[in-house]
């Protein structure tokens, strides 16, 4: 079983990955992977046992007060997420990988990421005294969120790929992509991307009882992204056409 497991976990690894994901999620989950792999369990459907984790999470933060509450959520989030690595490896070991999978993985990805801060908001105002801080806080955050989630698919698009030459990455490419570039803003554009990636950073920021903090942080990392992102489409969109008359 041992055995097995060890090879699972290296046949179902990506190109370019994370090292959160490498060494600690993708391992915990190459087990499951391996049950899964035995039964007609599809990657989809593991997909949305993710999301169900992720709600039974944002319940727990919601209804449980103290640092039960704070623990049962961060659990069922980490749970959640070695769901998330399974489906992808599962579709790697079986075979069964597909465009509208991926597609779904990223969907469900974002519905996460909204679920986690809409529930920490309300477990800030509920149980640790936010009130309208934390509303506007948390909703600010959300807003952000939905606007880097339109740029990311857009960025990804073939259109645009096709209009700027750019390379398009596959869900979960970045961080990968991004550690293998290397260079000396490295370590803190990894820092960000920790954030960014919140089952690696939600745990530590529960450890210092900085759940409303880990919400601030993330609305700043993903403003950041639409800053940065947003500069680049103006800069790569937004030129000048041809003199009239230099036009081919």
């Amino acid at each position: 079983m041992l055995a097995e497991t060890r090879r699972t976990y290296k046949a179902s690894l990506k190109p370019a990955d994370s090292l959160f994901n490498l060494y600690l999620a993708r391992p915990l989950a190459a087990p499951l992977v391996v049950a899964c792999a035995r039964t007609r369990l599809t990657p989809n459907q593991i997909t949305f046992v993710s999301l169900f984790i992720m709600l039974g999470a944002a319940a727990g933060f919601i209804a449980l007060p103290g640092l039960w509450g704070v623990w049962v959520g961060v659990g069922l989030v980490e749970l959640s997420y070695v769901f998330d690595c399974v489906d992808g490896q599962l579709a790697r070991v079986t075979g069964r990988t597909s465009a509208v999978g991926g597609s779904l993985d990223f969907l469900m990805d974002e519905l996460k990421a909204a679920l986690l801060i809409a529930a920490l908001t309300a477990r800030w105002v509920l149980h640790e005294g936010g009130g309208l801080t934390a509303v506007w806080v948390g909703l600010g955050t959300l807003v952000v969120l939905s606007w880097a989630l339109s740029i990311t698919k857009f960025v990804r698009s073939p259109e645009y790929a096709q209009a700027t030459g750019a390379k398009a990455l596959k869900h979960g490419e970045a961080a990968g992509a991004a550690r293998a570039q290397g260079g000396l803003l490295w370590p803190l554009k990894a820092a960000i991307r920790s954030i960014s990636q919140y089952p690696g950073t939600l745990p530590i920021f529960a450890a210092f009882d900085a759940l409303p903090i880990f919400v601030y942080a993330y609305g700043a990392v993903h403003l950041l992204y639409v800053g940065q992102s947003g500069l680049m489409l103006v800069w790569k969109l937004g030129r000048f056409a041809p003199p009239p008359g230099d036009e081919p």
